[in-house]
């Protein structure tokens, strides 16, 4: 059979999601079996995912994905160099992978992404002795590393490429494949991860402007604020009704529907805004050395962070635009205006700490893991955790009892079968941030030990 992997957030499922899922079958054939690798409670901006992963996981199988199975959250939350080591590993650990797809800005330029990718892969010293020069003559990171590359190659589309956010992780999940293959290839515990050579398919992001995941979330956010503030102008059934029209056009009828039932029932739905009061009194920012042992907030993060939160954290949350706020209108789907944890986060974001390293360090702070927590990563994935499939994906899954390196797992109740400190490590970090997102999003009834995969028959 053949087969595709593509590592997904769906966050939420749009229309161009759904397109990437038919052009693979049309590529690759109406019989591939498709595997979807899918962010759990929290996704790789530093964001929660507005949909619950069960509800996910029905829409993805409803448009064409045979298999879907999660990113632990030690990987979903990650770096995008280390987002990508997670997904690529536990795609290759299922052992029927033959294809990783993936959907960038130069899907044309399939070539140069590969090129830069093995420079990445095998680190020239010299390539870092020029992003070191980048960053002491006061460029952030990312701007270092593209004008470095672009420096030893002399090709300004290497260039380009390392300056396009969905660009920069296709090489990131090249350079993962690259890796990977060399490290595995002469451990024989492997086999059947590495008997065949897994090709990559870049795909276009179709008509990624008009169909934003992040401007989805944004009116989402601020119809949920309205629906939620007694003290302030609330969204009438006309209005509600614009707020499902603007989706229809962007999303999936499904994801629509499922967004706007949770919106109405005030449940099933969490947006960053809901939980920012609870991420931001954690008490660590009290202690700036504790703060500091947190992941991601080294190179001055912690201090800064620190500073504008030790004394009255919530203070940086207290709406100063509420005038302008009893103006606006639900069917103001175009504003720009952030709301006030969006807000935070531009204020404190500079070149060195862009606004997506913040987010993820606070969640970081919020579920206490350390910077030196290796245990959570260094080893990879350590199962694999299935959400759903289809008739196809079953037959996906009796292949994978012959050919998985990982344990797979069906319900959370297997986390407890779990052996190596590492798994459990990782386990246990997927069970508390599910938690906190079911909390949040009114979920208080949800036992994860009982979900049960999602079977689309």
């Amino acid at each position: 059979m053949e087969t595709c992997g593509l590592t997904a957030e769906y966050n939420p499922f749009h229309k161009g999601h759904a397109r990437q899922l038919d052009m693979i079958r049309g590529v690759l054939g109406r019989d591939v079996g498709i595997v979807i690798c899918l962010s759990g409670p929290f996704c790789q901006h530093g964001v929660p995912a507005l949909l619950d992963k069960g509800v996910r996981t029905s829409i993805a199988l409803n448009h064409g994905a045979d298999l879907v199975i999660e990113l632990p959250q030690a990987f979903a939350i990650a770096t995008a160099e280390r987002f990508a080591e997670g997904a690529v590993a536990l795609l290759r650990s299922t052992g029927v992978i033959r294809n990783i797809a993936y959907g960038c800005e130069h899907h044309d330029d399939h070539d140069a992404i590969q090129e830069v990718a093995s420079l990445l892969a095998e680190e020239p010293q010299e390539l870092y002795d020029n992003i070191r020069d980048g960053i002491r003559d006061g460029k952030g990171y990312a701007a270092s590393r593209s004008d470095a590359i672009a420096n030893l190659t002399g090709d300004e589309r290497h260039k380009a490429i390392l300056e396009s956010p969905n660009t920069i992780l296709a090489v990131e999940y090249e350079k993962a494949l690259r890796r990977q293959r060399c490290k595995k290839v002469c451990d024989e515990s492997d086999d059947n991860a590495i008997s065949h050579e897994i090709k990559t398919l870049a795909l276009p992001l179709f008509d990624k402007q008009s169909q934003s995941a992040t401007a989805v979330r944004r009116v989402v956010s601020h119809t949920a604020r309205r629906l939620n503030d007694d003290d302030t102008v609330t969204c009438d059934k006309h209005s509600l009704l614009e707020v499902f029209r603007y989706l229809s056009n962007v999303l999936t009828y499904d994801s629509a529907a499922a967004i706007m039932k949770a919106l109405t029932e005030g449940r099933g739905l969490l947006t960053e805004e809901m939980i920012a009061p609870s991420l931001l009194l954690t008490p660590r920012y009290r202690d700036i050395n504790a703060l500091s042992e947190i992941s991601g907030m080294q190179g001055g993060l912690a201090e800064r962070l620190s500073g504008a939160l030790r004394d009255d954290p919530l203070n940086v949350l207290r709406d100063q635009l509420q005038a302008d706020d009893e103006d606006e209108s639900c069917e103001d789907h175009s504003t720009d205006s952030p709301l006030p944890y969006n807000r935070f986060i531009r204020e404190m974001a500079t070149r060195a700490h862009p606004a997506s390293r913040i987010r993820r360090a606070i969640l970081a702070a919020a579920f206490d893991i350390g910077s030196a927590d290796t245990a959570l990563c260094h080893d990879g994935p350590q199962y694999i955790r299935v959400l759903g499939f289809t008739r196809r994906g079953r037959r996906l899954l009796s292949f994978m009892r012959h050919t998985a390196t990982l344990p797979v797992l069906i319900n959370a109740s297997d986390y407890r079968s779990l052996k190596t400190e590492s798994a459990r490590r990782q386990a246990e970090l997927d069970l508390h941030t599910q938690a906190w997102w079911n909390h949040f999003a009114s979920l208080h009834d949800t036992n994860e030990f009982i979900r049960n995969a999602v079977i689309l028959k």
